[in-house]
């Protein structure tokens, strides 16, 4: 028994050993798996941190999109920049175009084509006064020629005041030659002792380059009218009295001068001539629409009754002077133009009231020597006094006859004149003042 105790013992000890191997192996195996759990747990630690470092790149998708919000905002600037951009440059181009076309008109503008030519009146004593014929009825002075040299409408419409041509003098290729003349003659109708208006419009244009819209750097080129009173042609004589030099750059100017007939015949002068040494490559004085004819006679009773007032020759320039002058004129015009309208509305007013201011405006005075930087202000100058003139002269020939009833006609014409001359007056005394100081 006791044996067979002990086999049994044995058995049951086996048998428990036996079954505890596998546990032991699974203990093992956990163990194994276990490790390799905390091994891998490192891992799958870091992978979920890798998770929580997605959280930052979450954090960098907010960084991306405030990146992106810059990059948006870069986008409407530089849109808005593009705008303005765009439209300051679209502007200039716009003016650019403009200013092309005002280059036409008078310096820089479109030229539109001249008037017609004005139907010679009754009162105008000169042949082809406008150049229309060419060179018919004027000559050259000294060369024993007639003209040579027309700009036409066609081709240079900014050269021709009305009309289809107008004559062109060249400045003197000769050093030695100082001046320029064409001349016409006139006889038969001239009463001696009567006094004579000679008119034209003057252009010059003076330049270093080739635009002929514009005078660059102009030089000592200048014009001017002269009548003589027994038909001679040199502007030089004692029998010729002459306006004062001019140079209107680049735009019409109407010039005049009065005398006394000392015979049957008369001599108009159209002069052009280098007064100094600048003398760029192009020098070109451009002559059309001229006249002789009766001038005003003086209004006022004072003694002697003789000839009318007469232009005035130039006086040394002073720009102090020359604003005064052109507040003078500025007063009469204004002046006559509130008359006028009285006397065509029958408000009251006299003839002589009228030509008072009328002879007053001939005796206005002109100046030499006008320095570059003033000769736009006195060009404004000298054409208020002579559109003025000019445009009235219907109403003061009217009270040379007597007086009697202003037409519709010469009241607009005689308004219009008084308007225009004022428009290029008031703006040059304004530049005058500024000039000065006030």
């Amino acid at each position: 028994m006791k044996k067979a105790a002990r086999i049994f013992a044995l058995c049951c000890l086996f048998l428990l050993f036996g079954c505890q191997e596998e546990p032991a192996e699974q203990v093992a195996e956990a163990t194994a798996v276990a490790s390799e759990m905390a091994t891998e747990a490192p891992t799958e630690i870091p992978t979920e941190p890798a998770t929580a470092t997605t959280a930052p790149t979450n954090t960098t998708i907010p960084t991306e999109t405030a990146t992106d919000v810059p990059t948006d905002t870069p986008e409407p600037t530089a849109t808005n920049t593009a705008s303005p951009t765009a439209e300051p440059t679209e502007e200039p181009t716009a003016t650019a175009v403009p200013a092309t076309a005002t280059a036409t008109t008078a310096p820089p503008a479109p030229v539109s084509a001249p008037p017609p030519a004005p139907v010679v009146s009754a009162g105008n004593m000169l042949s082809n006064p406008s150049f229309e014929l060419g060179n018919a009825s004027w000559e050259v002075h000294n060369s024993g020629q007639s003209i040579q040299n027309f700009y036409a409408a066609a081709s240079n419409p900014q050269f021709v005041h009305s009309g289809q041509q107008a004559a062109l003098q060249l400045g003197p290729m000769n050093a030695s030659t100082l001046r320029n003349i064409y001349f016409q003659r006139v006889s038969g109708n001239v009463t001696p002792g009567a006094t004579y208006r000679a008119s034209a419009w003057i252009k010059i244009w003076s330049s270093s380059g080739e635009n002929r819209l514009i005078s660059e750097n102009p030089g000592d080129f200048s014009a001017r009218l002269c009548l003589n009173t027994v038909g001679e042609s040199d502007p030089l004589l004692p029998t010729s009295v002459c306006t004062g030099f001019v140079r209107p750059l680049d735009t019409w100017q109407l010039i005049s001068v009065d005398a006394v007939a000392a015979s049957d015949r008369l001599s108009i002068m159209l002069v052009s001539e280098y007064t100094g040494a600048n003398r760029p490559v192009h020098n070109e004085a451009i002559w059309d629409d001229a006249s002789i004819a009766g001038a005003p006679s003086s209004a006022t009773a004072t003694p002697p009754p003789a000839a009318g007032p007469v232009r005035p020759n130039p006086i040394a320039f002073n720009p102090t002077a020359l604003r005064d002058s052109m507040n003078s004129v500025r007063s009469m015009i204004e002046q006559e133009g509130g008359l006028l309208d009285r006397l065509y509305n029958g408000q009251g007013g006299t003839c002589a009231e009228f030509q008072g201011y009328y002879d007053d405006a001939i005796r206005s005075a002109t100046y030499s020597g006008v320095p570059d930087d003033w000769a736009g202000i006195y060009n404004d100058y000298i054409f208020a006094v002579e559109n003025f003139l000019a445009t009235n002269e219907s109403i003061n020939s009217l009270c040379d006859n007597g007086g009697g009833t202003i037409s519709a006609l010469n009241y607009g014409a005689a308004r219009t004149g008084i308007n225009d001359s004022l428009n290029r007056l008031i703006p040059a005394i304004e530049a005058a003042n500024a000039k000065l100081g006030g």
